[in-house]
């Protein structure tokens, strides 16, 4: 059997409890998610971020995670005006914004799915075995 590996191109985002409002942070990032040596009977999945630079005045560390199907889900933020921001969520509630750093078509707003969009959405629903009617409820900077 095949290994898959998903890997694209994302940038972190800032979020203010007061405000509700998501910032993505200036920076190259890339996610790269395969599953899980130790648990693979289990259908864990890898996940890692990590900055492909260093921004300016910021100190950006690796966020690595295990992805537990059933328990964890990525959901695009509908409410979002400037970007492509998808919130990885966790039961327990903890939730991590990442917003797509590969351009849309010029025929799309920013804030739009483009079909490589919606095809990497499609996977990480199939890895997560979640159905797809879930959304967040953020504004966006």
């Amino acid at each position: 059997m095949a290994i898959e590996v998903v890997k694209f191109r994302a940038g972190v985002c800032d979020y203010d409890e007061d405000s509700k409002l998501c910032t993505p942070v200036p920076c190259q990032g890339e996610i790269v998610i395969k599953p899980n040596e130790d648990d693979d009977e289990m259908g864990f999945w890898d996940f890692e971020w990590r900055p492909l630079e260093k921004p300016v005045g910021r100190e950006l560390s690796t966020i690595s995670l295990i992805l537990i199907p059933g328990e964890t889900v990525w959901v695009p933020v509908k409410s979002s005006k400037n970007g492509r921001i998808f919130a990885l969520v966790f039961s327990s509630n903890q939730r991590y914004l990442f917003w797509l750093q590969d351009k849309n078509p010029a025929n799309l707003s920013l804030n739009e799915l483009n079909e490589k969009d919606q095809q990497l959405y499609d996977k990480m629903t199939r890895i997560l075995n979640v159905s797809d009617d879930n959304d967040v409820e953020m504004n966006d900077a």
